[in-house]
């Protein structure tokens, strides 16, 4: 994949997207794969040198290698430039800013540079679910969550292991991970806020990335990743059903503080749980951190299903909280009829 220099990041006067100035170098890939106007995703690499610099420093924004975004290719006065998501923006230039000054300086600019991992853009998830051609469903899924300690340690570490084929990725003839069908449980929950069942889910908002068919190696991307809760119980002796629409929800970053913008990197076979390594055909491994899901909710009744939450999860749903998925794959299933996508529908995955 091809390196692209960074020589200045700042903001357009007249518009809201923040712009990378790119060395003109990059002209010949952008032009050689006609690519002005694309939409693409993108990852940031700082220079070997200056990781190595900052990591002596006890810096950590050697972290920026991993962050991913999305952005357009443009040009101005013979310069690439790129215009970057909006979504994505803050995170990026946080990480550019090496000495947290607020600004961004070319001598900082220049030590960066981006590669275009996807040329492809990001498309909602679920729009596509009709075109999905195979899938893989999950053999095991293992979610480890670390809170921030509040008092002697606690509150600690915890896990959530969910059922096999709890996970499905969808891919057209070609390996594009166009669908992602996500982790969704329901808990009997019986504490001093509420009583009744309760619908965990990991919501991706959009999707792509893609996987060898023959291997199962790949890269799976997500976007606007969120927890969602919602189901039908009784709140302070209040009989209530909240839907998956109005649902709870926690923000889910990755674990670099990058936004939203998830990579999902196969790593070696593996299982986890109760799941069984000979039905392995793959194995996918993404770290990230929740926000804070305080002062974001829709009402009071949101607010609640937090706080019942974290006492059934103790720090489970606290801003901060560190966690990783293990998604363990099985070999990919050729789709029959509407098979993949009244999965889908029964999982209320189109319902928003």
């Amino acid at each position: 994949m091809t390196k692209l220099n960074i020589k200045r990041a700042f903001e357009r006067k007249k518009s809201i997207l923040p712009e990378l100035k790119l060395a003109k170098k990059a002209r010949g890939f952008i032009e050689n794969g006609n690519h002005y106007g694309d939409h693409m995703v993108f990852r940031l690499n700082q220079n070997i040198k200056s990781a190595k610099k900052d990591r002596g420093a006890k810096s950590e924004s050697s972290a920026a290698s991993s962050i991913y975004f999305e952005g357009q290719f443009d040009s101005l006065n013979g310069y690439p430039y790129l215009d970057v998501e909006n979504e994505d923006a803050t995170y990026l230039m946080n990480a550019l800013d090496l000495n947290n000054n607020g600004k961004i300086s070319k001598k900082e600019a220049k030590r960066f540079s981006i590669t275009a991992v996807s040329t492809d853009p990001l498309i909602p998830n679920h729009s596509r679910d009709a075109d999905v051609t195979q899938y893989m469903s999950s053999e095991d899924v293992y979610f480890q969550y670390t809170p921030t300690p509040v008092l002697n340690g606690q509150p600690g570490p915890g896990t959530l292991v969910f059922n096999t084929d709890i996970v499905s990725v969808g891919t057209d003839n070609d390996g594009n991970v166009i669908s992602f069908i996500c982790p969704q449980e329901t808990h009997a929950i019986d504490n001093v806020f509420i009583s009744g069942s309760l619908k965990f889910e990991v919501e991706v908002g959009e999707i792509g990335g893609k996987i060898d068919p023959l291997t199962g190696e790949g890269v799976i991307y997500g976007d606007n990743v969120s927890w969602k809760f919602w189901g039908d119980m009784e709140v302070y002796g209040e009989t209530i059903s909240i839907s998956k629409k109005d649902a709870a929800f926690i923000p889910i970053q990755d674990s670099s503080g990058s936004g939203g913008l998830f990579a999902l990197n196969s790593i070696e076979k593996s299982a986890h749980g109760d799941g069984e390594i000979e039905n392995v055909f793959s194995s996918y491994f993404v770290k990230g951190v929740q926000g804070d899901p305080s002062g974001i909710q829709k009402g009071l009744l949101q607010d609640t299903l937090i706080h019942a939450v974290n006492a059934f999860y103790p720090g489970f749903a606290n801003g901060g909280t560190s966690i990783q998925w293990n998604i363990d794959l099985k070999e990919p299933t050729t789709v029959v009829g509407d098979e993949y996508l009244n999965n889908a529908h029964a999982l209320e995955m189109h319902s928003h």
